[in-house]
């Protein structure tokens, strides 16, 4: 690898990329993570991918491992939290975190929009920092210009960003999009996960063939994608049926999490003593979704102000319940394996909309 390339990189990172993510992760990734990706990788990848993270890393903080490991118990550092030799489990969860912001993707051999980008190989931040800062800054620039980005316009990465798949941050896919729909494909991911972490949807299973799933084609019917496909692309150390359980519930507690960042949903204050109505066992009820926001037209520096670690005990604690509380409440739900019929009403819950729901904007977030 040149050294401009290396330079390139590192720049873009730095001049771009600290608003690429909801609460923000940890650029870098888990050491756990961190390993599985750098198998068989070139020194010269390595090194590269060692001063893009570090750019990245410079400006963003690791709040979604924090809820994470705080919801599952552990209290210790995010490496400790991440380790398989203390928890498998909770490995592969942190993993499934993360990914809805580093989705794994690859380009076709024709495909020759960005330079630094090898056809065929996996995309993801740690594997080919290069390529995915290319596409990453590229799609935030259609979103502004207002190109429909969808599986037909943008890799998946583009699309859970700044595109259709928005609903995996708790976000509205562009301005103007109407607070139900925004909520069905939320819900739709939520059961989607669901069934994937409790292994009623296996590895092999197509996803758009989960007709039962209200939404489910509308988002992946362009796309031949296995479940297998969509959660571990390149990656065949998360393959075996339980890791890529915890993934997709990693993936949940992710969309979830956002949900309580007011860059990404404006909700009423939390009623005092309110409940999860028909939900099983007595769950406090969040405050009411407003508005899901949208991206495209907001101020990078402002939404990252509302999703760094200094914000965490300013809002993301605020009101009952919390964050935390929530994710608790799920993992509760997972270690039993509880089926949909239960952990469906306490998500349609997390995600009930006011009477006076607007659609889908920019918020008090938006550019000048």
């Amino acid at each position: 690898m040149k050294t401009h390339g290396l330079l390139l990189a590192l720049v873009l990172c730095l001049g771009g990329l600290t608003s690429a993510s909801a609460y923000q992760l940890s650029p870098a990734g888990t050491s756990f993570e961190r390993r599985l990706a750098q198998k068989g990788q070139p020194t010269g990848e390595r090194l590269l991918g060692k001063l893009v993270n570090w750019g990245v890393g410079s400006f963003g903080s690791p709040v979604h491992e924090e809820i994470t490991n705080r919801s599952l118990d552990c209290e210790g550092d995010a490496d400790i939290c991440s380790d398989p030799d203390w928890d498998p489990a909770q490995a592969y969860i942190l993993a499934g975190v993360r990914w809805n912001d580093d989705p794994p993707f690859r380009f076709e051999s024709s495909f020759g929009r960005y330079s630094g980008c090898k056809p065929g190989e996996t995309v993801r931040l740690v594997v080919q920092p290069e390529c995915w800062a290319k596409v990453f800054l590229d799609g935030k620039k259609r979103a502004k210009r207002g190109e429909k980005l969808d599986a037909k316009t943008a890799p998946l990465l583009v699309r859970s960003h700044f595109g259709d798949m928005q609903f995996l941050h708790a976000m509205g896919a562009a301005d103007g999009e109407l607070p139900e729909a925004t909520r069905a494909r939320i819900l739709m991911w939520a059961e989607f996960t669901w069934h994937v972490a409790t292994k009623k949807i296996g590895g092999g299973d197509i996803v758009a063939h989960q007709r039962h799933i209200a939404g489910i084609v509308d988002v992946f019917g362009a796309n031949g994608w296995s479940v297998q496909d969509l959660f571990a692309l390149g990656n065949p150390n998360i393959r075996k049926p339980d890791y890529l359980a915890a993934v997709a519930f990693g993936s949940l507690f992710h969309t979830v999490q956002d949900s309580f960042s007011r860059a990404h949903v404006k909700r009423e204050q939390p009623v005092v003593g309110a409940k999860c109505e028909g939900a099983a066992g007595t769950f406090a009820a969040p405050g009411r979704v407003k508005e899901f926001h949208s991206y495209a037209h907001q101020d990078a520096d402002l939404h990252s102000a509302a999703d760094v670690r200094a914000a965490f005990s300013a809002h993301w604690s605020s009101g009952k319940p919390t964050a935390v509380e929530v994710g608790r409440s799920l993992a509760e739900f997972y270690g039993r394996q509880a089926p949909w019929s239960e952990v469906g009403p306490f998500i349609e819950c997390l995600f009930r909309l006011a009477p006076d729901a607007t659609a889908s904007s920019a918020g008090d977030y938006a550019a000048d």
